[in-house]
């Protein structure tokens, strides 16, 4: 595979496997520019032969695309487009003949089980109410799940929801408006908090499959960057997060110093077993959760920015810790950064009373000793990794000017220019990560792993 490596500047992570083969997804290094969509290619390696195959760009011809859209929709196409789309797919969007105000948004999918997602999407559009939880219509593509077991790619057809992506709209509310979004926000994550689940009580990947007229969920394994699972308690899903994010502090380059300082302190406790995780982290609720259900996933209104047009990408949904999407809800209370974490906005407090009293009954569960005590070390594991401050002011002030000068056809693609800013700065900085790691290690001691 050298030979293909040069040109890649990454690999984005592994498909979804199949008996005789193992699929990477690769993003090439080239100079798309920042807002442009980026070029992602599949990497198809033999089991047996352990033979790595030519890079694939991951793309669907004009007639794969007819052919698609005409057996999922009944329509026929006359354009289509490449648009920005997420990490995990490759996006176009598609003008039909038949109605001229009908588009579609077609995904190759890199991660996931469409036919799941597909599953899942209906059940909520049909069960919980779209002014609260509005989701794009879908439309499955017949023989699409044997079809992406064979070729490590799903294909999945939505109906196109005009309006631009809160994240290119909300900076710039006013506190008032914050105030009426941060609420219709509140009552969308609660509206996830409480889809009914299984009784069995395990964490990891949400399924959805079809029996009969029902669609039934269950829990499986989470396979994005090998978490694992299922788990049957917080405490060890915690203890796999943990581990999963030392790798990938172990994996990052360019920050020599602060592994000196950190990584052999962080990686004994970790490695010792952080048997003395607090058996109180098991009272939280564990329930439905879009785990990126940030700003940049949803769609606001043209007219009315603070009403919620359609929340996107349910590829990452999971039965887990309701606490474990904090830092979709923090993208709500501060200003926007590489890390999520940026400074907070004038007012920060009255957003987050908000936030929490629109949903009382989360809010004591958030202000409960158990989540507290979650958020404490699933911090740990989030604030692991770092990069130098200067890069963070530079690209929070470079990021505002981006958005500053948007026009009403910007703000309605994706978060991704500013996302590839980030990728050009190595990155952002997390003024607050060495605080969150001292703090863990002195509350519960070097000691505490091997206890």
């Amino acid at each position: 595979m050298g030979k293909y490596v040069a040109a890649l500047k990454g690999i984005v992570g592994m498909d979804q496997p199949t008996d005789t083969d193992l699929f990477w997804i690769v993003a090439r290094n080239g100079n798309d520019g920042i807002g442009q969509p980026t070029d992602r290619y599949l990497v198809d390696i033999d089991r047996v032969s352990r033979n790595v195959q030519t890079p694939r760009l991951i793309s669907i011809s004009g007639a794969e695309l007819r052919k698609a859209v005409l057996a999922a929709t009944g329509h026929h196409y006359v354009k289509f487009s490449r648009i920005m789309g997420g990490a995990f797919s490759t996006s176009y969007q598609v003008s039909i003949l038949e109605d001229r105000d009908i588009q579609y948004v077609v995904q190759l999918r890199h991660y996931g089980n469409v036919t799941s997602m597909n599953l899942l999407m209906s059940l909520i559009s049909s069960t919980i109410d779209p002014s609260i939880l509005p989701l794009p219509a879908v439309y499955p593509i017949p023989g699409e799940e044997q079809r992406g077991k064979t070729v490590g790619i799903g294909r999945q057809i939505t109906r196109l929801v005009p309006g631009p992506m809160a994240c290119n709209v909300y900076p710039h509310m006013s506190h008032k408006e914050k105030l009426v979004f941060v609420r219709n926000m509140a009552a969308a994550f609660q509206a996830t908090w409480q889809i009914p689940l299984p009784e069995e009580r395990l964490i990891g990947q949400l399924c959805a499959t079809q029996a009969g007229d029902r669609i039934v969920l269950s829990v499986g394994p989470e396979p994005r960057r090998t978490l694992g699972g299922p788990f049957t308690s917080v405490r060890d899903y915690l203890r796999a997060y943990i581990r999963m994010c030392l790798d990938d502090f172990k994996r990052q380059e360019g920050i020599d110093e602060y592994k000196k300082a950190f990584l052999p302190r962080v990686t004994d406790f970790v490695e010792g077993g952080m048997h003395n995780i607090p058996a109180i982290v098991e009272d939280i609720p564990v329930v439905v959760v879009h785990s990126d259900m940030g700003p940049h996933n949803v769609i606001v209104s043209r007219t009315t920015p603070t009403d919620i047009k359609a929340i996107i990408d349910w590829e990452f949904v999971a039965r887990a810790p309701f606490a474990s999407v904090h830092k979709d809800i923090e993208m709500l209370f501060r200003k926007p950064a590489s890390s999520g974490f940026g400074p907070e906005y004038e007012h920060a407090d009255e957003l987050r009373d908000a936030f929490w009293g629109a949903i009382p009954e989360w809010k004591a569960w958030n202000e409960s000793e158990a989540t507290r005590v979650f958020l404490e070390w699933f911090w740990f594991g989030l604030f692991m990794k770092w990069t130098p401050k200067r890069l963070d002011e530079l690209l929070t002030e470079e990021l505002y000017d981006r958005l500053e000068n948007m026009d009403e056809e910007d703000m309605e693609g994706s978060c991704d220019g500013p996302d590839s800013l980030e990728e050009a700065a190595m990155g952002g900085s997390w003024a607050e990560n060495a605080r969150v790691i001292e703090g863990l290690l002195g509350k519960y001691g070097e000691s505490a792993g091997s206890g």
